[in-house]
């Protein structure tokens, strides 16, 4: 417990001398998330994922495990950042979603305002061992840059048809959303 408190303190402190700096005139811009590490923007990503589900009507809502989970109405769902504009979100291979997710929940956080593209863990797994089969395949088997690689990009044009597709994260319950 005493780690994960300092590691939220730490996010808090981190969050809190960015939006002084977003408050500069030499920063008019929406938070600068280039300044933080990348674990630390992931951090970010699931503590406002996890609010972003609080507003759209869920009610038991929480950050949990090491890096990856918020719980929402005891359901796991995953949750994967991106902060540079046009970059893929990176799932690695050999776990692309966790066994006990519903959903998968990728947050952009490229804009001035985080936009959250919510789809089935089901779907992300099979879509995205699919779709890295069909790029090996086109690459004769081996991934050219650096081959050693256990990540694979999700890009925002194969997800975006699940834009704010909050109801996926209650699957088969009438929980009002």
């Amino acid at each position: 417990m005493a780690k994960v408190r300092r590691a939220y303190r730490s996010l808090g402190e981190q969050l809190e001398r960015l939006g002084e700096l977003a408050g500069r005139e030499a920063c008019p811009s929406a938070l600068d998330l280039r300044r933080l590490a990348k674990a630390k923007v992931h951090d970010f990503a699931r503590f406002t994922a996890a609010a972003a589900a609080l507003a759209n009507g869920y009610h038991d809502v929480g950050v949990v495990g090491p890096h990856s989970r918020i719980i929402v109405d005891d359901h796991i769902a995953q949750v994967y950042s991106r902060r540079t504009p046009g970059s893929p979100w990176q799932p690695n291979l050999n776990r692309v979603v966790v066994d006990d997710a519903v959903a998968v929940i990728f947050v952009d956080l490229t804009g001035d305002h985080p936009e959250f593209y919510i789809a089935p863990a089901q779907w992300v797994r099979d879509e995205v061992e699919r779709r890295h089969r069909e790029f090996l395949k086109s690459h004769g088997g081996r991934r050219p840059r650096n081959p050693e690689s256990p990540h694979t990009g999700v890009a925002l044009d194969q997800i975006s048809h699940w834009h704010r597709r909050w109801d996926l994260l209650a699957p088969g319950e009438n929980s009002g959303h």
